[in-house]
């Protein structure tokens, strides 16, 4: 037996450059075979995924919350930015409040107006034309949007609504109502108070039909008698549960329903429940921005010399260096602006380590990166060369900035026109801004004029004149070689041109012959 397992061992050795050694893989001749029935998904496959453990009625939801999210009290608890840090980045950060300010500026500037809804083709109906019940509702709309709150005119409460869509991205309006039922005030609350409250779902609760007795939500059971105090809201058949949480003083004050209370963040991420507003875009930009405005008041306020070194003798030892090292910053302890000041040592040599923190590139880039986020146009702090293509950029810019923030607002106004308003058929709409530069839009109302887009008293309206009160002056017209004519006018002209040209033609087309018994046949 052991001389046949010796030539088993023998036969299981190899020759290599080292010597024998232990052939450790198996020799098979051919190709190698599958199992037979085996497919693709037996030979290493994906296999199948484990069963799903929630139940059916979780398919849907938004995103991955935390468990109990709706028991957190401070908003934005599970975000990495708190509300405060936005506001005081946007209140110490001078580059960007200049940028949100004048935004502000841009947007309540801009005229506008209440009209009725018009989805279909053709020309939108001028106002004499609407019905008096039209006009009545016009009226009383635009009404309440000049002050939509108490002691607000529209401007004053849209700059204080886009405040805390553009540092926050937050904006919160409470419905005040009257003892009729009816909108007395749109007021402005502060969107750092508020925490929004989610469905087993994700998504903001919404109102269902109520038959009477209590009601499931959440997971819990709901009396009447409870409704109130657990922030539900009736109105007709229809309960509005709790949407959204005031916190005040760091506990929850107050509950909101989306019949009561108005959040609309300009740019929502499905991720969460909070806006993502420009100021947060840029925060890291806007904190080095801020960094180096401090440094450069501080080399202003607190000496005006730079980091520097100053060369000792060459005799000195490096414990006479300390001592001296030691000596002269004892003598401005606690007094930076003494610190800051150059003093003169004999057989110093002196040599700046950094340049001042003045204005460089750098500034550059940070207002440029700010502006970006806003879609400002960043010429105003930034050389250019070239005066055309920088006019040209600033206008650019400004408008597709301003687009995204108008249709906002526009959406946010009709949407209560509708909803809180009772007016489906009325909508916001802004109006074409008129022209800064008087030169320009002289020109531009000319070429309307001219070219039969207005009347010359539309044109007047625009300006603010009086109507002219000849007729023409109501009528459009169309710049010709003889001078203006009336549209009516020239279109006849040009038939009466058309009809003597096609005449023309055809009796060029006929023979002598035919045009003799033509001439024949017209003769009484």
């Amino acid at each position: 037996m052991a001389s046949e397992d010796d030539e088993i061992e023998k036969a299981a050795l190899v020759h290599t450059e080292r010597g024998l050694g232990r052939e450790l893989t198996t020799q098979t001749t051919g190709a190698p075979v599958a199992a037979a029935g085996q497919t693709a998904a037996d030979w290493f496959g994906p296999l199948q995924p484990m069963r799903p453990t929630a139940p059916p009625d979780v398919a849907g939801r938004t995103r991955d919350f935390q468990t109990g999210t709706n028991l957190l009290v401070q908003p934005r608890a599970e975000e990495s930015v708190p509300f405060v840090t936005l506001r005081a980045l946007a209140d110490n950060c001078d580059i960007l409040r200049l940028v949100i300010e004048r935004r502000k500026d841009q947007i309540t500037r801009l005229p506008w107006c209440v009209r009725v809804r018009h989805d279909g083709n053709g020309a939108r109906p001028k106002a004499s034309a609407l019905s008096a019940h039209h006009r009545a509702q016009i009226r009383e709309v635009t009404q309440r949007l000049r002050a939509p709150s108490w002691q607000l005119s529209f401007r004053s409460w849209v700059r204080s609504l886009l405040e805390d869509m553009l540092v926050l991205d937050a904006p919160t309006l409470h419905i005040k109502r009257n003892t009729f039922g009816g909108i007395a005030d749109l007021t402005v609350i502060d969107g750092s108070t508020i925490r929004p409250i989610i469905d087993a779902h994700g998504q903001r609760p919404r109102p269902f039909l109520y038959s009477g007795g209590s009601i499931e939500w959440l997971g819990q059971t709901i009396d009447p008698a409870q409704m109130a105090d657990q922030g539900f809201e009736r109105v007709g058949n229809f309960i509005y549960p709790p949407a959204y949480t005031q916190v005040l003083k760091g506990m929850p004050a107050v509950h909101y329903t989306t019949n009561s209370l108005i959040y609309r963040p300009q740019n929502p991420r499905p991720q969460t429940g909070y806006g993502f507003s420009p100021t947060e875009q840029v925060m890291v930009t806007a904190r080095i921005a801020t960094g180096r405005a401090f440094s450069q008041l501080s080399y202003l306020s607190e000496g005006n010399q730079p980091d520097a070194i100053v060369t000792m003798p060459a005799s000195w030892t490096p414990d006479n260096i300390q001592r001296f090292q030691d000596y002269f910053d004892s003598l401005h302890s606690g007094n930076l602006a003494e610190r800051r000041r150059l003093k003169f040592m004999p057989e110093g040599k002196y040599q700046e380590l950094k340049e001042p923190p003045l204005k460089s590139e750098f500034d550059e880039w940070l207002w440029r990166i700010i502006a970006l986020a806003f879609s400002y146009p960043h010429s105003a702090l930034v050389k250019q060369q070239n005066r055309a293509t920088s006019e040209q950029s600033e206008r650019t810019a400004e408008e597709e900035g301003l687009e995204p923030t108008k249709q906002w607002l526009a959406d946010l106004l009709n949407e209560i026109i509708a909803d809180f308003f009772d007016a489906p058929d009325l909508e916001f709409a802004w109006l074409e801004e008129d022209e800064v530069d008087q030169e320009k839009q002289a020109t531009i109302l000319s070429k309307y004029v001219s070219d039969g887009i207005l009347t010359p008293n539309e044109a007047r309206q625009r300006l603010g004149e009086e109507p002219d009160p000849s007729p023409a002056a109501n009528m459009l017209g169309i710049k010709t070689a003889t001078g203006r004519a009336p549209l009516d006018h020239v279109n006849a002209t040009a038939e009466a041109t058309d009809l003597k040209a096609d005449a023309d033609k055809a009796w060029r087309g006929l023979s002598l012959e035919k045009i003799a018994v033509k001439l024949k046949d017209t003769r009484p």
